[in-house]
């Protein structure tokens, strides 16, 4: 008589549990990388409705506490919905590739726990965003050439203070959110 497997119910209620807890955690990481982004933001003048904000900085934290690809999931639908609710539709679509992009790749580079990696991730990530938004601006805004140049490179200047500034903050805050990931979701 075959003896039957009784952890394999388990084995799946545990793959469905942890399932269950990475899409939660992941609406609520998007959640606050919304809300960051939405509330911690300064409006670039003469711009062509950019900001700069702390948004990036809410992607290293989620990109901190989530695996892939609930950290560019979350970092997606947050700073995509951000775009929508205050009128910037169409940076929507870059916004949500851009901001996935760097949420995918800091959470590859932070997950062997590394700082030194964490930091380089960071570092790729800002790049990304830099080129990502400069290229998008570019073929956005191509109806003029001349116009098109002008808007990316004002894009530039808010983007690379918005960089700058959400890198260094995340590599302050690296360890106490690695320290809370630990408490809250042990291995």
């Amino acid at each position: 008589m075959a003896k039957k497997d009784v952890k394999a119910p388990e084995v799946e209620t545990n793959a469905r549990a942890g399932a269950l807890v990475n899409m939660v955690l992941t609406a609520l990481m998007a959640g606050v990388v919304f809300v960051v982004t939405y509330f911690l933001r300064i409006p670039m003048p003469g711009s062509n409705g950019g900001i700069i904000n702390l948004g990036d900085l809410a992607v290293y934290i989620t990109a901190i506490l989530l695996a892939n690809p609930w950290a560019a999931i979350a970092a997606s639908l947050g700073s995509g919905l951000m775009n929508i609710s205050i009128g910037l539709f169409h940076y929507a679509p870059a916004t949500f590739i851009i901001k996935g992009t760097m949420g995918l790749i800091v959470s590859g580079f932070a997950k062997n726990g590394s700082p030194a990696m964490f930091k380089l991730g960071t570092l790729i990530a800002g790049i990304i965003m830099l080129g990502g938004y400069f290229v998008y601006d570019l073929f956005f805004f191509r109806a003029g050439e001349n116009l098109a140049w002008v808007i990316a490179i004002d894009g530039l200047v808010g983007n690379i203070i918005q960089a700058l500034v959400c890198v260094l903050l995340s590599w302050i805050i690296y360890k106490p959110m690695k320290s809370l990931k630990n408490r809250l979701m042990p291995q």
